[in-house]
């Protein structure tokens, strides 16, 4: 089997046998990530002490298992012990929802104390229609993905999140015990893998309800230069070249696949409201993946923003012209990243507050 779909916590319910399994896993992950953390407490309480003491680069470097273990502690653990709850009691899609929202919170609020991590977050402006189903195309930095798309989809745009994943995402315990209440499909990313969730994107864009958003990354894969090249040469060897030059052109993202994005627009209809999805921060946190195009900027500040387009606006029924559209996003995207973090903005700023 090459898709793994989660079970929401109320479906759960007709497998008592499999909910009791997944919760006494969930405690385990628990018990055990709450020791790991109190172990490393002695070597992160003075490498967070000193770090505003420390030069740039070595602050820098200290930044990163600082940030690693706000989210250890902030978003595991409050998923964790949160899933526990709401599956005792057999929830609905509201409070896994709320639960998303409070250990993203918990998360940038000991990143920050930590680590000195802002955010900085460009809401849409105007918020989408509550009636209107959501599809969210967003660039794929790298390190904190995941948590930031399914934050990002229930604090900012207050809906449940929908999309597909890699398997290997469920490896992290807060992510896991999450999507036992979440309608995320993890797969195999090999090529039947890859076909199936070809399908399932289209399949979740069919049934897309008003209260959600279905999220995916056209790219495919977190961002790094090595990648960056290797889907340029892809392209070449495709006959592609074309978009081979726009893709050389911009040193911050990877190309956009375009099958996944096509299917799940053309899927979710005339209905739906197009974001594409912005971010960048988390990405200078690993510098050595980085190409030396890459524009230099702070890593103590993660970046979101979006941009809205109806669906008469994004051109579905021809495969060429949609791949203008979206290589049009995609270099627009570029261009915002290498901005300077402090430019003054036209839209509404914040934290990742509820909608």
């Amino acid at each position: 089997m090459h898709r793994t779909p989660p079970s929401p916590g109320p479906s759960r319910a007709a497998r008592p046998g499999a909910a009791a399994l997944a919760s006494a896993r969930d405690a385990a992950a628990l018990g055990a990530l709450t020791a790991f953390l109190l172990l490393l407490v002695p070597l992160l309480l003075p490498l967070g002490l000193l770090r505003p003491l420390l030069p740039a680069r070595a602050a820098s470097a200290a930044r990163l298992p600082l940030v690693w273990a706000a989210y250890l502690a902030g978003f595991s653990l409050t998923a964790l012990a949160g899933s526990l709850r709401l599956r005792a009691r057999r929830a609905g899609p509201d409070a896994w929802r709320l639960l998303t929202v409070r250990a993203g919170r918990r998360f940038r609020l000991l990143a920050g104390r930590w680590s000195g991590l802002r955010f900085q977050v460009e809401a849409p402006d105007p918020l989408p229609d509550p009636g209107r189903p959501v599809v969210v195309l967003a660039r794929h930095a790298g390190i904190l993905n995941t948590q930031l798309a399914i934050t990002a989809v229930t604090a900012v745009l207050g809906r449940r999140p929908r999309g597909i994943a890699k398997r290997c995402v469920a490896l992290e315990p807060g992510l896991r015990a999450l999507l036992r209440g979440l309608p995320l499909a993890l797969f195999r990313w090999d090529r039947a893998g890859r076909a199936a969730a070809l399908a399932e994107l289209a399949a979740q864009g069919r049934s897309l309800g008003p209260d959600e958003a279905l999220w995916l990354y056209p790219e495919g894969t977190n961002y790094s230069a090595a990648r960056r090249a290797g889907s340029i040469a892809k392209l070449r060897a495709g006959g592609r070249d074309a978009l081979a030059d726009r893709a050389e052109a911009m040193p911050h993202v990877l190309p956009p696949h375009l099958p996944g994005a096509l299917a799940a627009l053309t899927a979710a209809g005339p209905s739906a409201l197009v974001l594409v999805c912005g971010h960048t921060g988390p990405e200078r946190l690993l510098p050595w993946m980085l190409g030396p195009g890459y524009a230099h900027g702070p890593d103590d500040r993660v970046r979101l923003r979006w941009w809205s387009f109806g669906a008469e606006q994004v051109p579905t029924a021809d495969a060429d012209a949609f791949a203008d559209w979206l290589y049009d996003r995609w270099e627009q995207l570029d261009r915002w990243i290498a901005e300077p973090a402090a430019r003054p903005s036209r839209h509404r700023t914040g934290d990742l507050d509820p909608a």
